[in-house]
């Protein structure tokens, strides 16, 4: 590999460092969003109606697909953070890893996949639900 200066590795580490930043926006919605739905949980358990017993299970299907999302994002935020990692090793260390940073990139790029796949079923699950609650 040539020669790069730390100006080099900075200049690589920029796209990965704004993916973590974007990532990290994604996790405080997705967290917003586990937040309400627990709290919604919570409220209904203390009523009792005809659909009570219908929303409660939709509210618990819709906290395990936004736990997986925020799994899966941390885990994309994890990818990056290896990535950045990866990009330094291998201008200072002057190590080709070349496949070690495709890797990485993509499993970052799939875990995203993964998680934003995870809350379009979540987004899903709530109109479900406020569908649900309006009927009832």
């Amino acid at each position: 590999m040539d020669q790069y200066s730390i100006f080099d590795a900075l200049n690589l580490a920029i796209s990965p460092v704004i993916m973590i930043s974007a990532y990290g926006m994604l996790l405080l919605s997705l967290t917003n969003r586990l937040g309400r739905a627990v709290d919604r949980a919570r409220v209904l358990a203390g009523q009792t109606g005809a659909n009570r017993e219908l929303q409660i299970a939709i509210l618990a299907k819709r906290a395990r697909r936004i736990r997986a999302a925020i799994l899966a994002v941390s885990l994309a935020m994890f990818f990056a953070a290896l990535l950045v990692l990866a990009l330094f090793v291998s201008v200072f260390a002057h190590i080709d890893l070349k496949v070690v940073v495709s890797v990485l990139f993509v499993s970052s790029l799939f875990s995203l996949i993964f998680s934003l796949v995870c809350l379009i079923a979540d987004v899903s699950g709530s109109l479900k639900s406020m569908e649900t609650e309006l009927r009832g």
